[in-house]
C-alpha cells in the first residue's frame, strides 16, 4: 500500500467526547509532522520538524504562537527528570503506571482488518484499542518511530500513558481506533477513530502564521520565526 510512498500523506481522525466531535488532521513527510486540531473554539496547529530541530505551536484561539528548539526541549526535560529524581521527590517505581495488554478478538474498523486489545492500567480496564497490521508501514507511523529514537533512555520510562500504549503496538500495526473507558460516571468515554489515510498532492508541509499573532517564543528563537509569519 505504501510502496513508493508519496511525499506527503494525510491522516484524518475523529474524536468524540460526550456526543461532541472534534476533527484532527495530520500531514506527514519523512522529517515533518503537522497536526491540526479543528474545533469551534478556534483550534491549534503543531509542526514537529526533525531536520530543522524545532517545534512550532500555533493557538488560533489566543492568536499566539511559540517556536521551540526540539533538542533544547528534550535536554530540559531530561535535566528536570534527573534533578527531581536526585532530590528524592519521585521514585520511578511509584510514578510509572503499570500497563498490561490483553488481545481480545479480530474485528473490522472502516476497511481495515484489526485486532482488538484491552489495555489494563494498574489492574483496571483502561482502554480498548484496535490495531490494523496492514498499516504498520504507514508514513505517519514511520515518522513516530523516527521521533521516538531521539528520546533519551532516561526519559523513555516517563513518557505519557498514551505514548507508551502507542509504542507497544508500533511493531504490530497502527492504532486506528481507541476508546478510553470511563473510570467513573462523571468521567466521559472518549472515542478516537482514524477515518482515512491517503496521499495528498501538496509538495511540502508548513504553517503560515498571521502577522498579528503574538510570539511567545523564548528570546533566542524569536529571530527564527519571522520567515513563517504572513502579513
Amino acid at each position: 500500500m505504501f510502496a513508493g510512498a508519496a511525499e506527503v500523506w494525510k491522516s484524518t481522525e475523529e474524536i468524540e467526547v460526550n456526543g461532541k466531535k472534534i476533527k484532527k488532521e495530520i500531514y506527514v513527510t519523512e522529517n515533518i509532522m503537522k497536526t491540526i486540531n479543528l474545533s469551534e473554539t478556534g483550534g491549534n496547529e503543531t509542526i514537529i520538524d526533525l531536520k530543522n530541530d524545532k517545534i512550532t505551536i500555533v493557538n488560533h484561539k489566543t492568536e499566539s504562537f511559540q517556536v521551540i528548539k526540539l533538542s533544547q526541549y528534550i535536554e530540559f526535560a531530561q535535566q528536570l527528570a534527573e534533578d527531581i529524581k536526585a532530590r528524592g521527590h519521585i521514585s520511578s517505581d511509584k510514578v510509572i503506571p503499570d500497563l498490561k495488554f490483553e488481545k481480545k478478538k479480530n474485528s473490522k474498523i472502516n476497511s481495515w482488518d484489526c485486532e482488538e486489545w484491552l489495555v489494563i492500567l494498574d489492574g483496571k480496564p483502561f482502554r480498548n484499542v484496535w490495531i490494523a497490521a496492514e498499516l504498520k508501514d504507514a508514513p505517519i507511523l514511520k515518522f513516530k518511530q523516527k521521533f521516538s529514537k531521539i528520546i533519551p533512555d532516561t526519559l523513555v520510562k516517563y513518557r505519557s500513558i498514551n505514548s507508551r500504549i502507542e509504542s507497544y503496538f508500533m511493531e504490530k500495526g497502527m492504532v486506528v481506533k481507541s476508546v478510553k473507558l470511563s473510570s467513573s460516571k462523571r468521567m466521559p468515554v472518549i472515542t478516537q477513530t482514524i477515518t482515512d489515510i491517503k496521499p495528498v498532492t501538496i509538495k511540502s508541509v508548513s504553517i503560515k502564521i498571521p502577522g498579528t499573532y503574538i510570539d511567545k517564543s523564548a528570546p533566542e528563537t524569536k529571530a527564527e520565526t519571522s520567515e513563517t509569519k504572513s502579513n
